[in-house]
């Protein structure tokens, strides 16, 4: 995984945006966005099938994670603008997004921002607006109470950031039981786990620190200065029925928000179903 060469380029602003590419690099491109927290090396996780399917996997650090730099103020729709610049300088005109979990919001934004370049978006188990009501049921209670409240206790974010930083550096065998109620995911996670030793993606999400991950929450939680129902670009969701930690009902809400927009449901798994189904992801996002 860590073989691929990391890349950084210089924003118009004067920040630093880091990614790495995986999968095949003649292939047809989508630019992947990782979940929270996470970092560009989640896109690894695509690799094999991207190279199957033919596809280059562009994965992208968020400001204040890995190589990218922080962003003070930021908001959602501020994303695209670094995507479309990324696009530019590697002269990409027509690509995907996909984005899993924390990854969900910046494809709604990007889908919404940026129609004309978008071919189509993909949402894969991705957190939906949080003020929505019913949105937040199915979940456990730990993550209701943080969901809830991140948008107004500056100290809850910081907390909830500062606690996985330390779990995935220091105990990583604990992430499948703290992070994952199903046993199901628990099952996925410790396999990974096992093969890598420990979470490479995580552990760089926080390599600059708390900052970036705990502003997430906050941006997260907050309006995010667009209707989900103005998306016109054709967004793919993909949910599990058995998911503790983003409830299916996000799925089914961006479903019913989304003109242009298909949802499906893997009713056996939860929150890393989608490692049961890589490959037909990527084929539905690039035909």
């Amino acid at each position: 995984m860590l073989k691929n060469k990391n890349c950084v380029i210089k924003l118009k602003d004067g920040r630093k945006l880091g990614y790495i590419e995986y999968g095949d690099p003649k292939g047809k491109p989508l630019f992947y966005f990782h979940g929270w927290p996470g970092s560009r090396f989640s896109g690894s996780e695509t690799d094999e099938a991207g190279k199957k399917v033919g596809v280059r996997i562009i994965s992208t650090d968020r400001p204040g994670y890995g190589l990218s730099d922080y962003k003070r103020d930021r908001t959602l729709l501020d994303w695209p603008n670094d995507i479309l610049e990324l696009a530019n300088h590697l002269k990409i005109k027509k690509f995907a997004v996909m984005g899993c979990s924390g990854g969900g919001p910046y494809v709604a934004a990007c889908a919404y921002k940026l129609p004309d370049r978008i071919m189509k978006a993909g949402i894969v188990v991705g957190l939906a607006p949080v003020n929505v009501k019913g949105n937040l049921d199915g979940m456990t209670f730990e993550e209701k109470i943080g969901w809830a409240n991140y948008h107004r206790f500056p100290l809850l974010r910081t907390i909830s950031a500062l606690g996985v930083a330390i779990e995935f550096k220091y105990f990583p065998t604990f992430g499948s039981l703290f992070n994952f109620a199903n046993k199901e995911d628990r099952v996925i996670y410790n396999k990974s786990l096992i093969k890598n030793k420990r979470d490479y993606s995580i552990n760089e999400a926080f390599r600059q620190g708390i900052k970036g991950p705990a502003l997430d929450l906050k941006i997260y939680t907050s309006e995010w200065g667009f209707k989900i129902k103005d998306i016109k670009t054709k967004t793919h969701l993909w949910y599990g029925a058995k998911d503790n930690n983003v409830s299916l009902n996000m799925g089914k809400y961006y479903k019913s928000q989304i003109p242009e927009s298909e949802l499906f449901i893997d009713p056996n798994w939860g929150h890393l179903a989608r490692h049961n189904f890589e490959e037909k992801i990527l084929k539905t996002l690039m035909s």
